[in-house]
């Protein structure tokens, strides 16, 4: 479904039509795709990029459509060691200001990485990782790494479950409509786990494996 079909499923699943709400609903449908996109690991998002390091400081901001999953970092000398946390590289290297030829280890925390050693000259590292989807803005937008026929199953239920979270906020007693449309988001969810899943290759792991 493009953004307009999408709109209108959600309309007809949540039934608050003040205006409040209806100005909302595209933001929601947006929110419900960010999400998704953060809880899977889709092919499609994977994306190359290369960021050059300073020779001055030990880290650089990544694009802003990076969503902080780094697969692989390295140049054409060979991959880095990339760390789980900026308390490792600290550990490694307590000042963060030795200085080298070229990149040993790396660490992406938010939308920062941070390297050591600090090469004497910028060298371009290539980062494989996971991007955030493109925002849904014109009635023809479509978020076309989600399989069509799973688009109302999680896409417009989970915004759904976002819309009542707000409707019911407040509200005496459980959030029923919010339980009932986050239940129904996570069968949608699954099903697109085992979409994923089907699709990945079961040949030997590599450097580039999800």
């Amino acid at each position: 479904m493009n953004f307009s079909e999408l709109k209108r499923e959600l309309v007809a699943v949540v039934q608050d039509a003040s205006p409040e709400m209806l100005v909302s609903m595209p933001d929601l449908l947006n929110e419900s795709v960010q999400q998704i996109a953060e809880e899977i690991k889709f092919p499609e998002l994977k994306q190359i990029t290369s960021v050059a390091t300073s020779t001055s400081t030990y880290y650089v901001n990544m694009t802003s459509t990076f969503s902080s999953r780094l697969k692989y970092a390295g140049n054409s000398t060979g991959e880095y060691v990339i760390l789980d946390t900026l308390e490792e590289l600290i550990q490694l290297y307590p000042g963060l200001a030795e200085s080298g030829s070229d990149v040993d280890y790396v660490v992406l925390e938010g939308s920062i990485l941070y390297y050591q050693p600090i090469p004497t000259t910028s060298v371009s590292i290539t980062c494989i990782g996971y991007h955030v989807p493109d925002t849904l803005v014109n009635d023809a937008d479509t978020p076309s790494f989600i399989p069509d026929y799973l688009h109302r199953e999680a896409i417009v239920n989970k915004a759904a479950a976002l819309a009542y979270n707000i409707i019911e906020d407040g509200a005496d007693g459980d959030k029923v409509n919010t339980k009932v449309f986050t239940g129904l988001a996570e069968i949608g969810l699954n099903k697109l786990r085992a979409y994923v899943s089907r699709r990945r290759k079961v040949t030997s792991s590599s450097m580039w494996s999800y």
